[in-house]
């Protein structure tokens, strides 16, 4: 389908919105304060695929936005808390540092953000993260998120923590041998990530679980970066097939997500839809009216599910075409019907993104909108990197990483 002209993103509104974004943001955030290392991802790396980091903040912001992300490294493992409100200080114990505990998560928000601000991660304590996230992986090939007593692996087990680990290693990576070239068990890891298939393609959270276009995403994004980390790299659907992943199932699964049902009351009995009616006087030219009426009927609004009979929600059109941009199909989709869902239903007066039409903005839907147009080269916006999820010139500033320049 042609590309309706019409159709753009209002690259200045998105500008706006991101900035005040980075000012202030809503009271309802509070609650997720422990969170906060992701909410300055979203917000930098949207800055940066809207090419305005350098015009919508001053240094002096970037320089604090630095510095507070190393506020929040923990010492002892190298990786990162996700605000600065555990951090114990002289109070640290044997008995609760368990309680100011770097996270994995947060720790590959924090090293993202930092390269895309232009950091060369020379304060970044390399060796003591790349062992922690060693010692996060669990027997069955997955990762933990934290260390709690006794060195005990805590947190959930799902291919969100495989990817974060893999994400944070390629980050870490370097030319000597021994540090960021993981010993870790890529085997076992590979095993996981294919047991989590489920019988219909896609990745689950576990094994015998429903697929979930939000896992797929990290599951193949973890193979991808697994790739990355050999020498030399290894494409994700060459790993994919060493992992003995039905790669074929899974972008067919990813392709059968993409969804016109996009809004609740979208359904209408034939009888109430109304006919197009014709005047004497519009007779002269039926011609016409027949040909915008086509138009109409051919144009076609469609976003992506999470799941199978699901309705359409903004973060999945991310995590399906990101997941398929990364094994190279990302042309399989639609592409204008997902324009036309993205910037016609969920695009808000205000900036950024809703998850659904009619709804408010928030951060994780105004980015992963933002990503999923950054695909599909939408005017205006950086080209997206599908595996590390924010942009492939900041993705290229780390070979200026401190330990790559030595």
């Amino acid at each position: 389908m042609p590309v309706d002209p019409n159709l753009r993103l209002d690259i200045d509104r998105h500008v706006k919105y991101w900035k005040r974004c980075a000012q202030l943001l809503p009271e309802q955030y509070t609650a997720g304060e422990s969170n906060r290392m992701s909410f300055g991802f979203f917000i930098v790396a949207a800055l940066d695929l809207l090419d305005a980091i350098e015009t919508a903040t001053t240094p002096e912001e970037r320089h604090s936005w630095i510095e507070w992300i190393y506020a929040c490294q923990v010492p002892f493992t190298g990786g990162f808390r996700g605000f600065t409100g555990t951090n114990l200080g002289s109070m640290r114990t044997l008995h609760n540092w368990h309680w100011d505990s770097a996270n994995l998560p947060n720790t590959y928000f924090a090293l993202a953000t930092l390269v895309i601000l232009g950091d060369d991660l020379s304060r970044v304590k390399r060796k003591e993260c790349v062992a922690w996230v060693r010692s996060l992986q669990r027997e069955n090939g997955s990762f933990g998120e934290f260390l709690g007593e006794d060195d005990a692996v805590e947190g959930g087990d799902d291919p969100r923590l495989c990817m974060c680990a893999l994400g944070t290693l390629s980050i870490l990576q370097g030319t000597e041998q021994g540090v960021g070239d993981s010993p870790i068990d890529t085997v076992k890891l590979k095993e996981y990530i294919s047991n989590c298939q489920s019988h219909d393609g896609g990745i689950a959270q576990q094994p015998l679980l429903e697929a979930h276009s939000g896992l797929n995403y990290c599951g193949i994004a973890t193979i991808s970066f697994l790739g990355l980390l050999q020498s030399p790299r290894v494409s994700a659907y060459d790993v994919s097939s060493q992992a003995g992943l039905d790669i074929e199932a899974c972008i067919k699964w990813m392709i059968d997500r993409q969804t016109t049902w996009i809004e609740e009351d979208e359904e209408e009995d034939e009888d109430d839809v109304a006919a197009p009616r014709f005047t004497d006087q519009d007779k002269s030219s039926s011609a016409t009216a027949a040909e915008a009426i086509q138009s109409l009927e051919q144009k076609t609004i469609a976003g992506f599910c999470g799941r199978c009979g699901k309705m359409a929600d903004t973060c999945y059109c991310f995590w399906n075409a990101g997941a398929l941009a990364i094994l190279q199909r990302q042309e399989l989709v639609d592409i204008e019907a997902l324009r036309c869902y993205l910037l016609e239903k969920v695009a808000h007066l205000i900036g950024g993104f809703a998850k659904a039409p009619g709804e408010l903005p928030d951060l994780l839907h105004s980015y992963t909108g933002l990503a999923a147009l950054a695909i599909y080269r939408e005017p205006g916006l950086k080209e997206l990197d599908p595996t590390f999820c924010f942009s492939r010139q900041s993705v290229g500033k780390l070979k200026n990483v401190a330990w790559r320049l030595r």
